[in-house]
This record gives structure tokens, sequence and C-alpha cells, in this order.
């Protein structure tokens, strides 16, 4: 189940656990289309909550429902999370139609058959957000795929397409329209994505889209496309009024995943807290184009709750743009600096590191046998490992992205850590 809010991560690094804070990660479950052929023009985007509507969740799911789909149109989704229907029976989904007609849910791939119902409470209202139930009573363990058909007219009769909204799909035990949650299945809600425009000739946008380009650097399925115009200004971006507070009490690093085709400064500001806000830019400077990279920005200089962030990732002032570009951006998190307590390496140290920056390999020299080499991404994440029982080892670098990392050398009776650029 993914929630669209600050959430806390375990994040591993050297022998200790350290908390994160996890602003946005932009994931959905999959909405994979069910299709009838090749006149059915069907899709499924999340977007803003429609305005004047009694829905207060940010964003929903908008389906547009061809006239020459199938009766069951509408997604399956393999669950990152399975369902669990052992207490809970009652699944409850957010509905606004433009006509009164059946729906359908089916869960599959439990411990009995699978099971697609209608819902025990008839649509009464269009053009207006309502909560139908569906009734799984008879159903108990873990389910690992759901499908929902909201418009479930056999034989279809539109006669031009229509809209769709549905959002919040949740279960309790209860059978109550309107009644609480126990758990969320998915809100297809993310944090506030306000655009920062430069007037009418300004046709940037934003929009939540699967991941293009998916590597070790960022696997994740989905991401923020930012299409930045050629008309636009130096600081295009946005700005977003955060659900729940950033904490830079303890965590004082902003990291961001970025994948751009062009080589630019990046910027990251913090608003609304105990001090002046400060816009800064990121620590490392952008390597690769056409291709993800993280970028960390250093708010050592602020502390306590702030409530407003903005991401610029292409600061170029002036802007030379002469055609509009696709940036895309993911995995805003707070974090503590790995760095802190990893110094560069003074003359006068046992272990020896070379070349630095490294290219294919790195050598590792120490008076002490060695037992094992670790490297660590700056999100704390174990990239390699490797035994040994020598005084030298050589590392492959081969297979790893560009960037900065954490080597740490484990002896019998030391441990000594170390940055190295590759």
């Amino acid at each position: 189940m993914k929630q669209f809010t600050i959430l806390i991560l375990a994040v591993l690094m050297s022998t200790a656990y350290v908390q994160a804070q996890m602003i946005e990660d932009f994931e959905h479950i999959p909405l994979n289309l069910m299709l009838g052929g090749n006149d059915d023009n069907s899709t499924m985007t999340i977007v803003p909550t429609p305005e004047g509507t009694s829905n207060p969740s940010s964003h929903v799911v908008k389906y547009h429902r061809s006239m020459n789909g199938v009766p069951w149109g509408g997604f399956w989704s393999a669950l990152p999370e399975p369902l669990d229907l052992t207490e809970n029976k009652y699944v409850h989904v957010r509905v606004m139609k433009t006509r009164i007609s059946p729906l359908k849910f089916k869960v599959e791939g439990g411990p009995s058959g699978n099971l697609e119902i209608a819902s025990m409470n008839p649509q009464t209202v269009v053009n207006e957000w309502e909560d139908i139930v569906f009734d799984f009573s008879e159903k108990t363990g873990l389910w690992n795929v759901i499908a929902f058909m909201p418009d479930f007219e056999d034989p279809l009769t539109l006669t031009e397409d229509i809209e769709i909204y549905f959002d919040y799909i949740m279960v309790n035990n209860d059978p109550t329209p309107g009644s609480d949650a126990v758990y969320v299945i998915e809100d297809f809600d993310h944090i506030p994505l306000n655009l920062m425009l430069g007037g009418d000739a300004d046709n940037s946008s934003m929009e939540v889209v699967a991941n293009p380009d998916p590597d070790d650097v960022n696997p994740s399925a989905n991401v923020v496309k930012f299409h930045r115009s050629m008309n636009g200004v130096p600081w295009g971006g946005f700005w977003s009024a955060l659900p729940e507070q950033a904490d830079l009490t303890e965590n004082k690093y902003v990291y961001v995943k970025v994948w751009k085709p062009r080589v630019s400064p990046i910027k990251f500001k913090m608003e609304g807290g105990p001090s002046a806000n400060l816009e800064i830019f990121s620590m490392n400077p952008q390597e690769v184009t056409s291709g993800w990279e993280e970028f960390a920005f250093d708010f050592t200089d602020l502390t306590g709750l702030w409530n407003v962030i903005a991401f610029m990732p292409d600061f170029e002032d002036p802007l030379t743009l002469t055609e509009d570009i696709d940036i895309y951006f993911d995995d805003i998190r707070l974090m503590p600096d790995p760095l802190t307590n990893t110094p560069e390496l003074q003359a006068s140290s046992p272990l020896k590191v070379f070349p630095n920056p490294a290219q294919d390999f790195i050598t590792i020299q120490l008076d002490e046998l060695i037992r094992e080499v670790q490297i660590f991404d700056l999100s704390g994440k174990l990239i390699l490992q490797s035994n040994s029982l020598s005084k030298e080892d050589r590392i492959d670098l081969s297979g790893l992205s560009k960037g900065m990392y954490i080597l740490k050398v484990n002896t019998l009776n030391n441990s000594y850590s170390h940055k190295i650029n590759h």
C-alpha cells in the first residue's frame, strides 16, 4: 500500500540505523487498463480533484471511458502489498459518474476461488461523489490482485466517450457508505505541485507518469514529468505547502533523483520555518545527461519544522532554451548526511585508497588483514560487498553509476570509512 504523505523510513548506514523522512515518492498502485480492441481509446490518468466537488482528496483517477470499450472496462492491479480480507470484508471506492450504471469489483490470487461482485449499494447520483461498497464477507486471507469496473453496462450502449472519476480505495468491516477506513489500498494523492511559471507563453506542466528510464539509481514505477517551456523562467519548477512539515531538527540534507537531457544547475528551497528562508544549489554538480542521478542539498544552517518546499531542477539564468524539454524527478527525501562521520583520509591513516576519483577500479591497502569491503550509496544502501583475506584488495567499480559513495573496510578489530568519487 502506498500513501502519499510524509513517512519514516529506516535507512542503513554503516552499522547503525538512522531515521530518514520521505517527503514524496509519487508512487501508486499500477493501473492496468482493460480494453476492447484498436478502437478503444480509454485512458486513466491521475489528475487534481475537479473543482467544486465534495471529495476532500487532492488527486483522483480520471477514467476516459471509450464508447468502443467493453462492459468490463476499468483496471486491474497486482498489489504491492496483498489485500487482507481476514477481518475486514468490505471494499469502498469513491466514484463520480455522468450516468447511472452498475459497478463491479474483483479479487484474485487468494486462498480460494476468485470473486467478482456488483456493489452492495446501487449508484444514486450523477456528477457527485458517492461511496460505493462491495461485500467480500465470503472471502478471507490475503489477495494479490484487484480489478475495478466502474461502468459495467452489458451490452455497452454509449454513443460518445464519457469521463468517470474514482478515488480512495479502502477496506474496513463496516458496509455503511462513508464509514472510516481501517486501511487504505490507494488514495492517489501526492504533495501539491504548484508550478512556478513565466507568463502566458510559458506552457510548462507537471504530471505523474511511468518512469521512462528505470535503472539502478531509480527503479521506481512512477515519477514526475516536468515539461519545461523554452519560454519559462530560470526558477521554473514547483513549490508545495506540505501536508506534514519537513523536520530539519536532525535530518539536514534533502535528496532528489533527477533525469535531465542537459547539464544545468539545480536548486532547492525551504520556507515557512523558524528562521529565514533558504534557497541553495545542490552539493554535487550534475554529471549525467539522459540518465538518473541523485542530488543532495545541504540545509545544516536550518533546524525545526518547515512548511513549504520549492524545487528548481533547471536553474539556468538567463534561460537559453530554444525548444521545450522534458525533465523527470522523483523521491524527495530528508536524511542525515551519511558523510558526516566519514572524513577524508589523512596522510597518517593506515588505510590507503587509490586512485580517487576512481575509474573502473580502486586499490585498497592496509597494514591489517582485510576481512570485508563494503560500498554504500549516499542513501545508505549497500551497493557492493567483497570478502577478502589479504592486506590489499582491488575492487571493480565499473558496474556503478558515476557519483559519490562510502567505502567501508572491516578488519578483525577495526572498521575504516572513506569517501570515494567514481
